[in-house]
């Protein structure tokens, strides 16, 4: 049940971000996602 309650979640703040701000926060997330991933890796 956790799991399920986790992907709608996601799917929901995933459309929602669509919709009603065209990505930008999904798109925030990914390239501080991507800092970090360089920072960690020291490949930035």
């Amino acid at each position: 049940m956790r799991y399920v309650i986790v992907i709608l979640t996601v799917t929901f703040f995933l459309i929602w971000d669509g919709l009603y701000n065209q990505g930008r926060y999904l798109d925030i997330a990914i390239r501080d996602l991507t800092h970090v991933v360089r920072y960690v890796t020291g490949k930035g």
